[in-house]
């Protein structure tokens, strides 16, 4: 449009007319508003629950534990007496009351006929409250009875249905690690003791003693993190008759005090643990500051050291007036601890007694032999008799080659390396040694040498 045109009003365009930019058409149906998700209200905040305990300051209920046993402590037997402590409602030794319950005792290795039947009828304990398992059926089309050893992953859940219906209270793993796949199944064991309220024991055996009883340094596991109590069963220091139950890990309440016990047999000579009065812990205090001295094993070391040879073990214990099952406990203690050697099958004797024969290191095995060194002993000024002193012998004979002051000077020092020699060996064999033979006669001179001794072979 321009100057002289005239003025056009504005019309607007109705939907036929055209439009230079493509808007897009509105739509025929409005679009229905999506429906907002109803507000819901928070959840309420979960209710305060007490924190239960099977065993106060020991076996906390719907968590895992964990048993460790120093060697000669009887891991499987102090497990099986928790058992049969719930199975009884008998009171725990530290006179806490014990709830009476079910266990469920899940055992590869010990037979429950001929291992674990005889000891809860030693100890009065109803075998209606504790439930082996160590076998599930699965039948075959072949073998309608067949059966396959417990699996952690695979059973869980019929574990768990047996809690609920027998009321278990107690659930024992001895040892755990029998069991396939128990790295794997530790997450569901966690959930299982919580969903069941069951406390879940763990059992493993060391292989040998913590040296510090205060802070016992056990081996790192998956297991040991995964738990919330840690027990450990070690020998008494002031007694190796005796046993000690410490409690090294304890984030759920203070430490309890140590216990002590020992294992004695019964009218039916089979082993049962008897528990003792709890020891003074100021005393194990001082008697973990260094190493284990108590008054039975001092009389063993002391009579080892008098002995010059290697003792059987009946000689030991008899000359040390020590009971036979309790001493050879002890005396494996000792070997694990390196204060005893067994040279031979039933044969002790101290770690440095010198009937033992010198180790030989392996880096000298391979190496070529060393010859043969003489002692380093001062050799006296002894006088050649009936020959000239060398520096007559120089004198004597004035200006001389190279040949004639062998033949002048060489008888001379013959004389004296024997006469040396023999007072070497004098003195040797009045102090009880027996150096190699040595000679140096007949030994053979060239020229621009000097004579050197040889080693008889």
């Amino acid at each position: 449009m321009t100057l002289d045109q005239p003025f056009q009003p504005y019309i607007p365009l109705d939907e036929h007319s055209f439009h230079p930019f493509p808007f897009p058409a509105e739509p025929s149906q409005p679009a229905l508003a999506q429906p907002l998700p109803p507000i819901t209200p928070p959840p309420p905040e979960p209710a305060l629950q007490p924190l239960r305990w099977l065993w106060p300051g020991r076996l906390p209920q719907g968590k895992l534990t964990l048993l460790d046993g120093s060697p000669t402590c009887g891991t499987s037997l102090f497990a099986l007496t928790l058992a049969i402590h719930v199975a009884t409602g008998r009171p725990w030794p530290d006179g806490s009351p014990c709830p009476q319950g079910t266990v469920l005792f899940l055992s590869p290795h010990d037979s429950f006929r001929d291992t674990i039947l005889p000891r809860m009828h030693a100890l009065g304990a109803d075998k209606s409250l504790i439930m082996p398992l160590s076998h599930v059926s699965e039948p075959t089309s072949t073998d309608p009875r067949a059966q396959r050893p417990v699996s952690l992953t695979r059973d869980l859940a019929f574990i768990e249905q047996l809690i609920h219906q027998m009321h278990v209270v107690l659930l024992i793993l001895d040892p755990f690690t029998a069991f396939p796949g128990w790295k794997q199944a530790l997450p569901a064991l966690i959930d299982l003791a919580a969903r069941t309220h069951c406390a879940i024991v763990l059992t493993r055996s060391l292989a040998r003693t913590p040296s510090d009883l205060l802070q016992p340094r056990c081996p790192a596991s998956p297991v040991l993190t995964a738990t919330r109590s840690h027990l450990l069963l070690v020998p008494d220091p002031s007694d190796e008759r005796h046993c000690l139950l410490l409690t090294p890990k304890r984030p759920l309440c203070a430490a309890p005090a140590p216990l002590a016990y020992t294992i004695t047999p019964s009218p039916e000579d089979v082993p049962t643990v008897e528990w003792l009065p709890a020891p003074d812990p100021a005393s194990l205090r001082r008697l973990a500051t260094g190493p284990i001295h108590s008054p039975q094993r001092q009389a063993i070391l002391q009579f080892l050291r008098a002995c010059p040879n290697p003792q059987p073990i009946k000689a030991i214990l008899a000359a040390t007036s020590y009971d036979y099952e309790a001493g050879r406990k002890m005396l494996l203690r000792m070997k694990l601890a390196g204060e005893l050697v067994s040279p031979a099958s039933g044969l002790y004797t101290i770690a440095t007694h010198p009937c033992l024969p010198t180790p030989i290191a392996d880096s000298q095995s391979n190496a070529s032999p060393s010859p043969v060194s003489v002692p380093d002993v001062p050799v006296p000024a002894v006088p050649a008799p009936n020959h000239p002193s060398i520096v007559e012998a120089f004198t004597s004979c004035g200006p001389f080659s190279p040949s004639e002051a062998q033949e002048k000077l060489f008888p001379h020092l013959i004389a004296r390396g024997e006469a040396a020699l023999a007072e070497i060996r004098a003195r040797l064999a009045a102090q009880g040694s027996y150096p190699p033979s040595f000679s140096l006669s007949n030994v053979p001179c060239p020229d621009n040498n000097p004579p050197n001794p040889v080693l008889k072979t």
